[in-house]
């Protein structure tokens, strides 16, 4: 296909208002980036169709790309992109796919909107990708509406975050020829819902990290079977995580990262197994999270008893109201943003799906992320 324009979402349901936030007269202040409708190409997170883009099928965003290849990327509004290491890792790994003269676009947001809900702005995305001195050179990252952003091939290429991401990227590959050689099965659509489930949670344990520690060094604990989690909380250039204890049975995953992770960076990090949780407390950990376990509710009692120091993120259904929480304020955070949940103020989004969806988030009956700080 000669020339190839690709729109990603979170899933089909909200692609028709996703290309529609481009085709709209309002965002195309240099007639740049507006794109036809018919030349899009759609693919979603949660496509378990892993072929080649078409237009006949909604397939997975993490088709491997060749090299400087694509014409041009619009990220939707849908699109789950927070702004951190993982996401930074994302953005620069799509400048190596889109072709010398292509582009991404995609919406940022206003400061205080961004910060409050984990998103790019403007000056997030000039942070970390300007490649240019002054005036001098091709920039990687282009203004072009109220809303909009454009990013491209600069005078430098921005480095490596250190990211979760950038190990699965590497060596997915590698994994799979190993994978022929000793003639087992791929499981590549298990690696890509752990990568993305990586993204979500680790983008808001940050947030919270942030607004109850603020820039305070901590001690962070995950215990859970996805080791992914605990390292890229760790690494993130956003908290002041020194030293990382992971409860986990997944010692395979906990080995590739933390050899990936040894001679990169310098924070410490520290094994478990997943029901050690008396060795975990003698740490002192100032954040715990409770998220990939089948029985969640039970490792939170059990940490009840334990300690009243640490503050406890879960994910799951609680009743604020036990009396086993008497001695903590508990908040509820979006699964959806990285913002906290307050029922007195409304959390807007450029998404209308996505904002209704949000603000209903308190009222469902669905696993919510619950955050007990201690009194």
């Amino acid at each position: 296909m000669e020339n190839m324009e690709l729109i990603f979402h979170k899933s089909k349901k909200y692609s028709e208002e996703d290309i529609f936030y481009y085709i709209s007269d309002q965002r195309d202040k240099h007639s740049m980036i507006k794109p036809k409708k018919e030349n899009l190409i759609s693919m979603a997170v949660d496509s378990e169709n892993l072929s080649i883009p078409n237009k006949k099928e909604i397939t997975n965003v993490f088709y491997p790309f060749k090299k400087n290849s694509i014409d041009k990327i619009y990220i939707g509004l849908s699109f789950p992109l927070f702004s951190n290491n993982w996401a930074a890792s994302y953005l620069r790994y799509l400048l190596k796919i889109i072709k010398k003269d292509g582009s991404i676009i995609l919406p940022v947001y206003p400061e205080e909107q961004a910060n409050e809900k984990g998103m790019w702005s403007r000056s997030f995305l000039e942070n970390v990708f300007t490649s240019r001195t002054g005036w001098t050179g091709r920039n990687n990252v282009w203004a072009e509406n109220d809303g909009v952003m454009s990013m491209r091939i600069g005078k430098i290429f921005p480095k490596k975050p250190d990211s979760t991401l950038n190990f699965y990227l590497e060596e997915t590959g590698n994994q799979y020829f190993r994978n022929n050689f000793e003639n087992k099965e791929n499981s590549n659509l298990k690696t890509i819902k752990n990568i993305w489930s990586t993204s979500k949670f680790s983008s808001i344990i940050e947030k919270i990290i942030q607004d109850n520690c603020q820039n305070k060094k901590i001690i962070y604990s995950d215990i859970g079977e996805n080791p992914s989690l605990a390292f890229e909380v760790s690494v993130s250039n956003y908290t002041k995580v020194t030293k990382t204890v992971i409860c986990t049975c997944n010692n395979q995953s906990y080995n590739d990262l933390n050899n990936y992770f040894s001679y990169r960076i310098s924070n410490e990090f520290l094994k478990l197994d997943s029901l050690d949780v008396n060795n975990l407390i003698i740490n002192k950990p100032n954040v715990i999270s409770i998220i990939y376990n089948k029985n969640n509710l039970e490792i939170l009692k059990k940490l009840l008893k334990l300690t009243s120091k640490s503050i406890l993120i879960f994910y799951g259904i609680l009743d604020k109201n036990d009396s086993l929480f008497n001695n903590y304020n508990i908040a509820i955070y979006s699964s959806i943003v990285a913002t906290r949940i307050d029922s007195n103020k409304i959390i807007n989004h450029y998404s209308d799906i996505i904002e209704d969806e949000i603000n209903n988030e308190k009222n469902n009956n669905l696993d919510k992320i619950y955050v007990l700080i201690p009194k």
